[in-house]
This record gives C-alpha cells, sequence and structure tokens, in this order.
C-alpha cells in the first residue's frame, strides 16, 4: 500500500474528519468546481533513514495537508479534526507500518482565485514496509 492510499484510508475513515468533509479526500489536487470543506494532501519531501551500518529500512515523508472551507471558521474546523486524526498516528494496513505522524507546521491563507479559505499543516510521517 502507498502512503497516499493509507493517508486517504485514515481520514475518510474518521469520524472527525468524515463529519465535516464526508468522504471528500483528495490526493495532490482539489477538484476543480469540487464541494468543501475538503481535504486535500501532497508528500512534499522524504528521505531514507540512514545509520552508521547502513539503511534502517525506515523512511520519513513530509506529508503536507490542506484543509479547505468557504469560510475560516470551516477551514479550521476542519483543520482541528485533521490534527486530532493524524497527530501522534501510528498503524499498519497491507505491508505498510505507519511508526509515527507528527505536526511541524500549520498555517493559514486565503486563496482569492477559488475564494476559498485554507488551513494548511505539515506532518512528519515516519514509516517501514512497502512504501518506506
Amino acid at each position: 500500500m502507498t502512503l497516499g492510499k493509507y493517508l486517504r484510508l485514515v481520514l475518510t475513515g474518521d469520524a472527525g474528519v468524515a463529519a465535516v468533509a464526508a468522504d471528500r479526500v483528495y490526493t495532490e489536487v482539489l477538484p476543480q468546481a469540487g464541494a468543501v470543506p475538503a481535504v486535500v494532501f501532497t508528500e512534499v519531501s522524504g528521505e531514507d533513514d540512514v545509520a552508521l551500518d547502513g539503511p534502517t529500512d525506515v523512511a520519513s515523508r513530509r506529508v503536507q495537508v490542506d484543509s479547505w472551507g468557504k469560510t475560516r471558521a470551516d477551514a479550521t474546523a476542519l483543520g482541528h479534526a485533521v490534527r486530532a486524526a493524524l497527530s501522534g498516528h501510528v498503524g499498519a494496513a497491507a505491508g505498510l507500518d505507519v511508526q509515527g505522524c507528527f505536526l511541524v507546521a500549520e498555517r493559514w491563507d486565503y486563496d482569492a482565485e477559488t475564494a476559498l479559505y485554507r488551513t494548511s499543516q505539515d506532518f512528519d510521517v515516519w514509516l517501514a514496509g512497502d512504501a518506506a
């Protein structure tokens, strides 16, 4: 299983996220004219962990998660739900072992082109297995 599929599974399966966004969780791009609130996540960087004696078979991935809404309150509420679902998360599925997920940055903005508000969060995800 890829990290993207895993994150979509976690976010759509979380009651807090689903209460705000239903199943509107997308990879990389918010659909044009798509319904909001919605979540869009993107893997932005990653690296393999290496010790003095070689690779540890563990990797870290930086994932940006954007919570979009028509109002600041909608984007903020969804951002809180995403944080609750992912911060400190550990789990495994289909050969992917997520050993820890940690919030490292959070920002808020308004996109004039789409007239939407966004809560943007960066998570470091430590993993092992097929997608590591």
